[in-house]
């Protein structure tokens, strides 16, 4: 039976469309903007793409290891102030007119001026980095910050998972709204709910491998997302702290290495494409239509985060509206992002919220489902 319902899932055109595309498009972006934001300038001399990753790694390895004040003093001394960091541009002609006057850029001395540099204006009116006398009081120097090369694939690797996790949603949402809505359309549903067993066993099946599917595919794209990771940055870049390689965490947590914060993301957007499978469910179960399905089963992932930006966000801050705003942070949409990066006392109301709404979509939607009632025409 779960074979049969996988097979009317694959098997659907608009399924298979939307499959395709969504994993061609997520490979194009993926490949194609990775290793256009890289450049190196060493000593005057320009590297781009593959091959300033490439310098960037043999820069960086000198300095690899937990981070402490000797290692960004002695960066600093070695490379200096980096000299495309402010308006920075990777295109040839950018780094050109940056290295024009010799100096240095990389993702070393770059890291340094960011976290441990302050900005000062020159006598010509020019940006200058002074490295911290003290730079004691840092809370990336008190030993248990991993510092290593990661490039840019830390701080743009949300973005990616981001899109990946977006275009699985929508995918799912146009895969699984047909299931319920087909068969009242086709009148099939007068056949299986007379059954002995039609009711609650194939609500159940239905679930079981809309879940199924729904894992399955997202998996596959955060999969390309991983995969490229790490053909491009290796994975090396898995052992630096998440905070230090650009990807946000709570700050008490930060540093965590930045493969341990990728698997609790991908296993948070996971929860949340099942739970998304499961409202789609219960909406497809009470749609006597496939398109209205769609509609409302797009609304009911992209809906609340819309409701909180455009009406929520305009009202008075009271704590009902804070509870409100919990609830629309809790929802598939926006809840892999918002959970990593909450504070331990929101994670728990977070996730309660989320479970609930995927127990209500449970509950709800078989009671629709098994109350309809089969046409005698």
């Amino acid at each position: 039976m779960i074979k049969t319902e996988r097979y009317r899932i694959i098997s659907r055109k608009t399924a298979l469309a939307a499959m395709v595309v969504t994993t061609l498009t997520l490979i194009y972006f993926s490949l194609g903007n990775t290793l256009w934001g890289e450049g190196v300038i060493d000593g005057g001399k320009i590297y781009h793409g593959e091959a300033a990753v490439a310098r960037d790694k043999e820069i960086t390895a000198a300095f690899t290891g937990l981070l402490t004040e000797g290692t960004v003093r002695a960066i600093w001394e070695k490379y200096g102030p980096p000299v495309n960091y402010n308006n920075r541009s990777t295109t040839l002609e950018g780094m050109t007119a940056a290295a024009a006057n010799g100096g240095n850029d990389n993702y070393c001395n770059r890291f340094v001026a960011k976290w441990f540099c302050d900005e000062v204006q020159g006598e010509d009116g020019e940006t200058v980095f002074v490295l911290r006398e003290d730079l004691a009081g840092s809370r990336y120097l008190q030993g248990n910050y991993w510092f290593g090369y990661a490039g840019s694939g830390g701080s743009g690797y949300w973005d990616r998972f981001l899109i990946a996790y977006i275009l699985a949603c929508v995918t799912i949402a146009i895969a699984l709204c047909p299931t319920f809505s087909e068969d009242y359309a086709f009148h099939t549903a007068d056949i299986i709910l007379a059954t002995e067993k039609g009711r609650i066993r194939i609500w159940w099946i239905r679930i079981l491998t809309g879940a199924g599917y729904a894992s399955l595919f997202y998996w596959l794209l955060c999969g390309i997302v991983f995969l490229e990771h790490l053909i491009v940055y290796g994975g090396e870049s898995l052992k630096v702290s998440s905070s230090l390689a650009g990807s946000a965490l709570y700050f008490e947590k930060d540093f965590m290495p930045l493969g341990r914060a990728i698997l609790l993301l991908y296993l948070l957007g996971w929860f949340s494409t099942v739970t998304l499978s499961i409202l789609v469910l219960a909406v497809s179960a009470g749609s006597r239509k496939t398109f209205s399905s769609l509609i409302l089963s797009l609304l009911v992932y992209a809906g609340p985060f819309a409701l909180m930006r455009v009406v929520l966000d305009m009202l008075p801050m009271g704590r009902v509206n804070v509870f409100l705003h919990y609830i629309c942070y809790a929802m598939p949409f926006s809840f892999p992002g918002v959970f990593l990066d909450a504070p331990p006392e929101a994670k728990g109301l977070l996730a309660g919220i989320a479970l609930t709404a995927a127990v209500l979509g449970l509950g709800l939607g078989g009671m629709r489902y098994c109350r309809h009632q089969v046409s005698r025409n």
